[in-house]
């Protein structure tokens, strides 16, 4: 069976990285891949041993020339998606071109769908706007649900399959960890909280909306604050682009702009706890596997302009920091479940009835006393880390009684006729 992978989103690791993974658990079963790859993640096909063929927004519709010669070249049995919502969303914004082209070479087209899309209205923010991503997974023959962060014990329906979306990630060993934390220049008896940001994330400060905009900008000034009340021994390893608005002492920090996917999973191995504003975050889904216990902070509630004024919100009393930052904010401030996008429609019900919601804590970005008592609570209580701890030992034991993805897939895809 040959598959061709569609992994064109830019500036992450997290589409490829997941493909790539289910392309090396396909393997055994002989299964070949090839992967259409954004520039960004070449180093990691590189390493990968698959083949790929290299892309960039500079092709524009010409996208569809490249795909469909590597389409003839290659002659896959099937078509995956890397993240259906991934390949949607960078076709319309990077390409300016409709997705769908993948679906004229004669092939089944086979969607990665990592939120659950066809159990949400799948509203979304982009750029400013609210859109609605297009009910196209549906009529399309195999869902491919990656475990984290889709719930493990929840049926799929007859073309779902559920998988365990990593099979070689596991806790670092005392050694590997120590050796990690001194080339971050993490000194002994010192925490280690890891805040990932992304390159999209960047961009929004100048290219969203008004409000999306600003949250993008202002948001780490307020996280900022946070980080900067815990103890003096905490330090901070920062993969991704800087905020310059968090204001970290930079004796404190480790900041790694650029990197590999190994390298993001030795760093976050090596932490003791992660922190993350956006619920999709890999972070927080690799941190199960790594053992590393998390905190999401995000906003459930909006809070109309002058809101703070009363001094307080729905969770309780504001802090004098958040009330000045949200008295300063120009306008009505969104709630938004992936930082510095709203997607709170589609992210609101992910966590419902799913125990990866048992492997983290929660807080609201707003309720100072709760981020800062629970990021002190994930680095440094012994009761709170023994409970997630086993809250992820129990999300692991749910993936293993997941069936081998290879068997589970060919056995789907000779249902289908894929690979006959």
């Amino acid at each position: 069976m040959r598959l061709l992978f569609m992994a064109t989103l830019a500036k992450t690791l997290h589409e490829t990285t997941v493909g790539l993974d289910l392309a090396h658990q396909l393997k055994p079963a002989g299964v070949r891949c090839h992967f259409v790859v954004d520039a960004d993640n070449e180093p990691q096909l590189k390493a990968s041993g698959h083949s790929y063929t290299v892309v960039t927004s500079d092709l524009g519709h010409g996208i569809r020339d490249t795909v469909a010669r590597t389409v003839r070249e290659f002659r896959p049995d099937a078509i995956v998606l890397s993240d259906y919502l991934g390949h949607w969303l960078t076709h319309l914004v990077n390409y300016e071109t409709d997705p769908w082209y993948v679906q004229e070479f004669g092939v089944p087209v086979l969607p990665i769908d990592m939120l659950g899309l066809a159990d949400t209205d799948r509203e979304v923010e982009v750029l400013g706007k609210t859109v609605t991503v297009d009910a196209n997974l549906l009529d399309m023959p195999l869902h491919l649900r990656p475990v984290p962060v889709n719930r493990p014990q929840r049926p799929a329906g007859p073309n779902g399959l559920l998988y365990r979306a990593n099979s070689t990630l596991t806790p670092l060993t005392d050694a590997a960890r120590e050796r990690v934390r001194r080339s971050a220049g993490v000194e002994a008896g010192r925490r280690l909280l890891l805040f990932p940001t992304l390159p999209w994330q960047h961009i929004m400060q100048t290219r969203a909306g008004p409000a999306t905009r600003e949250l993008a900008v202002r948001l780490p000034r307020l996280i900022g604050h946070y980080l900067r009340r815990l103890p003096a021994d905490t330090r901070f390893v920062m993969v991704g682009p800087y905020f310059e608005n968090l204001g970290l002492p930079p004796e404190r920090v480790h900041f790694e702009p650029v990197y590999t996917a190994d390298r993001y999973h030795q760093l976050l191995g090596a932490s003791d706890a992660v922190m993350s504003c956006f619920l999709t975050s890999y972070a927080l889904e690799r941190a199960i596997l790594l053992d590393v216990p998390g905190l999401i902070a995000t906003n459930g509630h909006a809070f109309p302009a002058g809101a703070a004024a009363s001094g307080t919100a729905p969770f309780g009393a504001l802090s004098p920091a958040a009330r000045s930052w949200l008295t300063d904010f120009p306008g009505p401030v969104p709630s938004f479940h992936q930082w510095p996008l709203r997607w709170s429609r589609l992210l609101s019900g992910l966590l419902h009835d799913n125990p990866f919601a048992d492997t983290v804590l929660s807080a609201e970005v707003f309720d100072e006393n709760a981020v800062v008592s629970g990021l002190e609570s994930v680095l440094y209580d012994p009761a709170v880390r023994d409970g997630l701890a086993a809250a992820r030992a129990d999300y692991r034991d749910a993936l293993g009684r997941l069936p081998d993805t290879a068997q589970a897939f060919t056995a789907a895809a000779d249902r289908l006729g894929i690979g006959r």
